[in-house]
């Protein structure tokens, strides 16, 4: 059986990198490690790159300690190029005759500047010796304070001096402020209460017209709310009888008038059909198609009504022969006036499913 080897085609990186520098150390033509992340170099991209860098990938991904170096390998026919080559490497060494480098060390970033609020810091701090540990201490001191000291090391005071001439001179220097005595804050109470009780008439008459104003737009608001809520809600509604035109005008047998398809109030609309010589009717058929609510359209070459949303087809009468509508088309009342004139009447309507166009409202005799 002919010898085979893997090599690696495709090699990436997992979530959950620590950035650790392993990976770098053991195949730095592949692996390059960022300050946060560890990245694939440009060139690794191409499998041609990565074959002969399998052992050091694979290496470096056997060392990873968070198992996040990943790859895919495939079998190629032949013995591998490598092998062998790790004894050779372990032994040129104890042979005196090679010498193992390591890989070049990435170039040092530059050191920013300082950041110019710790240099302020350390411009106003004083360094002095810490007496328990050797160690140098940041003492930074207000200048009140610099300053007391100062007054207390002028005037000499005796190391035997009572504690209230040290703080009288603190308070000189402005370091300390004494508290009150229970009589000052006392009568600083009263006054701040006595400033609070004095109300001018113009912060009276203000407080006045505010609270008067908002009350008047409570009001207001609560009248129209009871009107919304207890007025009644009436809607217009569309215009229901049409006077179409003359009777004589729809006297051709076998025709249906489109004029009043769509009614000028955008409403549901009608045809005017004279089913002449078949029936001596004049009929106003519903332009809404009884499947889905669609308009059909009349096709006068075929004689029918078709809906051109899911081909329901109706004869002329509106009787329903194809496609999935349940029912035949629905019929206004109409009428001729006194003037002769015809008249349709939507809200009145009559359906054939339930016998209602037998009803002399539903046609006029031609």
């Amino acid at each position: 059986m002919a010898e085979t080897h893997q090599v690696v085609t495709k090699v990436w990186i997992a979530p959950g990198c620590i950035v650790c520098d392993a990976c770098e150390n053991d195949c730095p033509e592949v692996f390059d490690v960022q300050e946060q992340t560890c990245l694939i170099r440009p060139p690794a991209l191409n499998p041609d790159f990565l074959k002969p860098l399998t052992p050091s990938i694979i290496t470096a991904a056997e060392g990873c300690p968070v198992d996040v170096i990943k790859f895919d390998t495939v079998e190629v026919a032949g013995p591998a190029p490598w092998a062998g080559q790790e004894a050779a490497a372990a032994a040129a060494p104890a042979a005196g005759t090679a010498t193992a480098h390591a890989p070049a060390a990435k170039a040092a970033a530059p050191m920013a500047p300082p950041d110019p609020r710790w240099q302020a810091l350390l411009s106003t701090s004083r360094v002095s010796p810490s007496l328990s540990a050797g160690l140098g201490t940041t003492v930074r001191k207000s200048p009140e304070v610099i300053q007391a000291e100062e007054m207390v090391r002028a005037v000499d005071l005796p190391k035997d001096a009572p504690p209230d001439l040290r703080m009288a001179m603190l308070a000189v220097g402005g370091a300390y402020a004494p508290q009150l005595s229970m009589g000052d804050r006392l009568r600083n109470a009263a006054t701040r209460a006595a400033d609070a009780a004095k109300v001018s008439r113009r912060t009276v008459n203000l407080a006045l017209a505010a609270g008067w104003g908002a009350t008047a737009a409570c009001l207001a608001l609560s009248l129209g709310m009871f009107q919304d809520f207890f007025g009644p809600k009436v809607l217009k509604e569309p215009k229901k009888q049409w006077r179409v035109g003359r009777l004589d005008a729809f006297s051709m047998p076998n025709t249906v008038d489109e004029s009043y398809k769509r009614t000028p109030a955008g409403s549901e609309g009608f045809w005017i059909v004279n089913l002449q010589p078949v029936e001596s009717k004049l009929v106003a058929i519903s332009t809404i198609c009884t499947h889905l609510g669609c308009i059909p359209n009349w096709l006068a070459g075929e004689n029918k009504f078709k809906c051109p949303c899911h081909g329901s087809g109706y004869y002329m009468n509106g009787i329903n022969f194809e496609g999935p509508t349940p029912r035949p088309l629905e019929r206004f009342a109409v009428n001729v006036d006194a003037d002769g004139f015809l008249v349709v009447d939507q809200s009145k309507i009559f359906r054939q499913e339930l016998g209602e166009w037998d009803n002399p409202e539903s046609f006029v005799t031609l």
